[in-house]
C-alpha cells in the first residue's frame, strides 16, 4: 500500500482565495474564488467547508504549503497566519512560495515571462523569469513602476493576476518552495516600503 502523502496549498495574496489539497503529486480538489478583501472573514470557513465537502480530516495533511506574498498586505497576512496556526498546533511541515511563482504556474512556457501583481497607484508587484530547460530569475520581486517594468520587458509573455487557474504541482515538480524550520520567526514578503 501506497503511503499516502496529503499537502495543502493555500494563498491569498490578491484577489484570489485559493485552496488546494495535493495527494500523491495528484490534485485531489482545489477552490478559487473571487474575494472582496474578505479573505479574512472567510478563509478558514472555505477551508473547512472544502475539507468536509472531500470528506479529509486536517490530521491527514503532512505538509502546508502557503503563498507568502508580495501582494495586499492584509491578504499575504491572512493565508501565513492560518498557515503558522495550522502547521504550529497539528505539528505540520510548513513550507512557503511565492505568490508570484504560483502566477508563473498559469501560463508557464518557455522563453521571458514577466509575472506581475497589481500594486495600485501605478506600481506592480513583479519577478521576470527566463524560462527553458530550468527556471532562471532574471528579476528578482521588486515592487516597480508598471510602466518602468513595460520598458525593460517590452517583449517578454506577461501573466497578471487575472487567472482562471493554478497549477500547484509544478511549486513541487520545480522545487519553487522553501521549508520553514522556524514558524514563530516566518514573515510574508511584503516588498512596499514602510512596510
Amino acid at each position: 500500500m501506497v503511503n499516502s502523502m496529503k499537502q495543502l496549498f493555500l494563498d491569498t495574496s490578491n484577489q484570489y482565495l485559493y485552496i488546494s489539497i495535493i495527494e500523491n503529486n495528484h490534485i485531489l480538489f482545489e477552490h478559487l474564488q473571487v474575494g472582496n478583501n474578505n479573505h479574512s472573514e472567510t478563509l478558514i470557513s472555505v477551508l473547512e467547508e472544502c475539507l468536509n465537502k472531500h470528506n479529509i480530516s486536517v490530521d491527514e495533511i503532512k505538509e502546508i504549503y502557503v503563498g507568502k506574498g508580495p501582494g495586499s498586505y492584509t491578504g499575504v497576512r491572512v493565508a501565513c497566519t492560518v498557515a503558522k496556526v495550522l502547521a504550529y498546533s497539528k505539528n505540520i511541515k510548513l513550507k512557503s512560495f511565492s505568490s508570484l511563482d504560483l502566477l508563473l504556474t498559469t501560463n508557464f512556457k518557455k522563453g521571458k515571462i514577466v509575472v506581475k501583481m497589481d500594486a495600485r497607484r501605478g506600481f506592480s508587484y513583479a519577478k521576470v523569469f527566463e524560462i527553458s530547460d530550468e527556471i532562471k530569475v532574471v528579476m528578482e520581486e521588486a515592487f516597480i513602476e508598471t510602466s518602468i517594468l513595460n520598458e525593460m520587458f517590452p517583449d517578454a509573455l506577461e501573466i497578471t493576476n487575472q487567472v482562471s487557474s493554478y497549477n500547484p504541482l509544478l511549486i513541487l515538480e520545480k522545487h519553487l518552495y522553501q521549508d520553514i524550520e522556524d514558524i514563530h520567526n516566518f514573515v510574508p514578503t511584503y516588498l512596499r516600503s514602510g512596510v
